[in-house]
């Protein structure tokens, strides 16, 4: 019976062992990973640090790199296309506004 026990502790020992060496594998894992994430944030950061950069260089016409320039000219087709659908978006809002307000008035 005495062997019973001492295998029942042994194997119990052993489940806690590998228990607490796993949760210890975790919040090792999860350190890491946070640290991953700091430098992933700060990666991205400096990346658009870098392309404003760049593109004030082309604005201002410092940039003679042919392949920034052409990443340049396309954010710029990018940039402007945004402004006119921009522009688009306030002439259709104000559109449905002032019919809006026609039929508040016919109403009266």
């Amino acid at each position: 019976m005495q062997s019973l026990f001492d295998k029942l502790g042994k194997a119990a020992t052993s489940a806690a062992t590998n228990a607490a060496s796993k949760a210890e594998e975790m919040r090792e894992i999860n350190r890491l990973k946070g640290e991953q994430n700091e430098l992933k944030t700060e990666y991205t950061s400096t990346k658009r640090k870098l392309a404003e950069y760049v593109f004030k260089q082309y604005q201002d016409g410092q940039l003679t790199d042919s392949a920034l320039v052409e990443f340049c000219d396309k954010m710029q087709e990018l940039r402007d296309g945004i402004d006119d659908l921009e522009d688009e978006i306030k002439a259709v809002k104000e559109e449905y506004e002032e019919k809006a307000s026609v039929r508040a008035e016919e109403r009266l």
